[in-house]
């Protein structure tokens, strides 16, 4: 593994080899839709197509300025609605629906802006079984019953390098922001979009990417995002997946969706995940950084797309 330093210390436990099976299967499924749709996403959640309703029109400045008139700043509404502290903690419950499976599972959300997203996922509420921690540096898989884990930097992944994925977009996923996919983490603008009002929506609607398209539909009145979609530029094609955000809640007087919903295409078996958040926090004194014990077999990414092409 290149360029990612060796962790030591603190992590265990004991399973059987069909425990560990299950575990890295529970685990690794939300990968499984990135990499067969074409972008590689090392993201851990999912979640279902809100089709949008109404009747759809070009922004145009011509005829039409009153009506048209909140929607020429969208994308600074959006941006000035942003949640603007450091960090967000929460409980979660993971669903995850695919052709043949159906698994609930809680856990918790931690994330500390530009620093860390973490998702430890846990059995009777107590025993964490796997976490996933995705950094700047690096995204890394923990399989704690397996005794195992996967760790690497954005960079030594080709999918993920090639389609402009790093912490920055998977951070403006999780916390309900707009993106681009050029791997510069830097905040979109106005003119990087192309605006269609949607009834009470506008979808902005960003081309550059060689390789995706990216839709974010935005709701008019709250200036919050509702809905973002990944698809190909082939007029038509089913996306290669669609992150839905739902019932918003306050915290420092900003709004958190507590409803993520995310399907993923994956050929002919479609993955959809939902991730119910509880007890928002602004919550800081946690370890960002995740210790690996020197008991722990690290496999490689290659041998964690083998595990997800089994599934």
């Amino acid at each position: 593994m290149k360029n990612v330093p060796r962790l030591q210390s603190r992590l265990g436990s004991k399973a059987s080899k069909k425990s560990e099976e299950s575990i890295i299967q529970l685990s690794l499924l939300p990968l499984q839709g990135g990499v067969r749709g074409g972008l590689g996403w090392g993201v851990f959640l999912l979640i279902l197509f809100l089709a949008s309703c109404g009747t759809k029109k070009q922004v145009t400045d011509s005829g039409n300025g009153a009506s048209l008139a909140p929607v020429q700043n969208i994308v600074q509404t959006v941006n000035n609605n942003r949640y603007d502290k450091t960090h967000v903690t929460a409980k979660a419950t993971l669903s995850l629906t695919s052709k043949d499976k159906n698994v609930s599972i809680g856990g918790t959300l931690r994330m500390k802006r530009d620093d860390v997203i973490q998702i430890s996922l846990t059995t009777f509420g107590i025993l964490e079984v796997a976490r996933i921690e995705v950094t700047p540096d690096y995204f890394m898989a923990i399989d704690k019953m397996g005794r195992q884990y996967m760790k690497a930097s954005f960079q030594d992944v080709s999918f993920l390098k090639t389609a402009g994925v790093d912490f920055h977009t998977l951070q403006a996923l999780f916390w309900d922001e707009l993106f681009l996919l050029d791997g510069s983490g830097k905040t979109p603008t106005e003119k990087q979009f192309t605006k269609t009002v949607e009834g009470d929506k506008v979808k902005l609607e960003n081309t550059d990417s060689h390789l995706a398209v990216l839709n974010f539909l935005v709701n008019t009145a709250t200036g919050l995002v509702q809905q973002t979609t990944v698809s190909p530029h082939k007029s038509g094609a089913t996306p290669y997946f669609t992150w839905e955000y739902a019932d918003f809640r306050q915290l420092e007087s900003k709004n958190i969706p507590t409803q993520h919903i995310i399907s993923i295409a994956n050929g002919s078996k479609p993955i959809k995940a939902t991730l119910s958040l509880s007890n928002l926090k602004n919550e800081s004194g946690w370890e960002t950084r995740t210790e690996i014990s020197n008991s722990y077999k690290e496999i490689s990414v290659e041998k964690l797309l083998s595990y997800i092409m089994k599934l």
